[in-house]
């Protein structure tokens, strides 16, 4: 639903499927005025618009401000005179139409508020986390804008290695700075039922038990998909970036796991290519994704295989807080 609606107007937000749809009604002076905007959504941004009220001289617009979450505006706008509705009813009529987007609105959605924050009060968790990625989609994975799998010759799938370590962050009591894991995956052919699906789980051994119960909750949280199947393991690896020769490398100490990435080189030397302003499953924020092309990702464990090379890889740092739904121990 509106996360806020001012100046005494009714918003009903319902959903049918993938679409939803926003009814407001607004009663400003006796106006009477129809105002009909369709959207798409697929992220989240504040929507502002306008209230319209008559006076015997004419119209004069009303501030309106409208806060949806998940929603990308894009209105196509028709309006009736006063004259035309003797009713004298003013509604504002949403209809919003789009599908889930990239791994879909399940994976790429509105992104998750943290806990409690209307209030002020301080997140059950919080981390920033920073991320070495790569998948088996051509550059730029086009997961992130549709909402399926890549087809690849007659098969849909989407694997991948996200190779993250919390640069700062806790969990309740539990401080996370430092934890690393490796997760291996693939999105599978159908994401509404999560058919063909799975995930590995590899923590670092430096972890500990109560920073890999605490990621557990976290990251559940943070990639809500519908595994098919899911596991976890535990493997020493190793995480770097090196600015200077524009080399990231994740490797596990068991061979079974590499991602290697190279920075790729925009028109100015001296700055990356960024994508700025796409959301990241479901973080709150992120540093944009910076391009660095997968030289070589691959993957072996728990019955899962595969290995690509120059396919899609990046960079990214994220933020992400919420409200614990596990109970590890403090």
């Amino acid at each position: 639903g509106a996360d806020q609606v001012d100046r005494g107007c009714n918003l009903h937000l319902w959903r049918e499927g993938h679409d939803r749809t926003a009814h407001l009604t607004c009663r400003n002076e006796g106006a009477n005025y129809e105002l009909i905007a369709e959207a798409c959504y697929s992220g989240a941004i504040r929507l502002s618009t306008t209230a319209l009220s008559a006076e015997s001289t004419g119209l004069r617009l009303a501030p309106l401000r409208i806060t949806i979450p998940g929603l990308f505006y894009r209105p196509s706008v028709y309006l009736q005179s006063a004259k035309e509705k003797p009713m004298r009813k003013v509604f504002l009529l949403f209809t919003f139409c789009c599908a889930l987007s990239s791994a879909t609105l399940a994976q790429y959605g509105k992104p998750a508020q943290p806990a409690d924050a209307s209030q002020g009060a301080k997140p059950d968790f919080s981390m920033t986390a920073s991320y070495i990625e790569a998948c088996s989609c051509d550059m730029f994975c086009p997961c992130y804008f549709n909402n399926h799998s890549t087809m690849h010759m007659d098969k849909q799938f989407c694997r991948a290695n996200l190779v993250l370590k919390v640069d700062t962050g806790y969990y309740k009591s539990t401080k996370l700075d430092g934890a690393k894991v490796w997760l291996s995956t693939d999105l599978g052919s159908d994401w509404a039922t999560g058919k063909d699906s799975w995930v590995v789980m590899t923590f670092d051994p430096s972890d500990t038990p109560e920073q890999k119960a605490a990621l557990t909750d976290i990251l559940g949280q943070l990639y809500p998909f519908k595994w098919e199947k899911a596991a976890i393991d535990t493997q020493a690896f190793s995480w770097n970036v090196d600015q200077t020769t524009g080399v990231a490398h994740a490797k596990m100490n068991n061979g079974k796991g590499e991602v290697i990435l190279e920075r790729v080189a925009g028109t100015k030397p001296d700055q990356e290519v960024v994508i700025p302003n796409l959301q990241y499953w479901q973080a709150q924020s992120n540093n944009g994704f910076r391009m660095w092309k997968t030289k070589e990702e691959s993957y072996s464990g728990q019955g899962h295989e595969f290995d690509y090379k120059g396919t899609n890889g990046f960079l990214i740092t994220i933020t992400f807080s919420g409200k614990a739904t596990a109970n590890p121990a403090d």
